[in-house]
């Protein structure tokens, strides 16, 4: 009996190798299943990344066009007020040179009324003979 027992100890002994065997083999499969699928969803995740970073770019980039041309309006109003106010400026420039330059009339006036009047005095003494 004891012979048989010796014989069925490399046999069991085996058999549970094999069975440690395929268990493991499994397990590896599993384990590079399981690999593979966290690659497969990291580059998917970094497409979607990718695409969505493209997008806000692109978005950023239609913002920034956006206040450009908002700003080159701006500017070019700003350019016409320019414009406008040193034209002003030239008139009234030129008005005020003409002014400047009225001849005078024959009893030493300029032409025009002064714009402040000439006093009244009632002091007697005060008038010229």
């Amino acid at each position: 009996m004891r012979e048989r027992l010796l014989l069925l100890i490399p046999v069991a002994g085996f058999s549970c190798l094999l069975v440690l065997f395929m268990v493991f083999w499994q397990a590896i499969q599993y384990q590079n299943n399981r690999l593979q699928n966290l690659t497969n969803r990291l580059k998917d995740l970094e497409q979607r990344e990718e695409v969505n970073s493209r997008q806000l770019l692109e978005q950023q980039l239609g913002v920034l066009k956006t206040r450009q041309q908002k700003l080159q309006i701006e500017i070019k109003s700003l350019q016409i007020l320019q414009n406008d106010s040193a034209k002003r400026e030239a008139r009234l420039l030129d008005t005020l040179r003409k002014n400047a330059a009225l001849p005078s009339t024959p009893d030493g006036g300029t032409g025009d009324a002064p714009a402040i009047p000439t006093p009244v005095t009632t002091d007697p003494s005060t008038l010229n003979p």
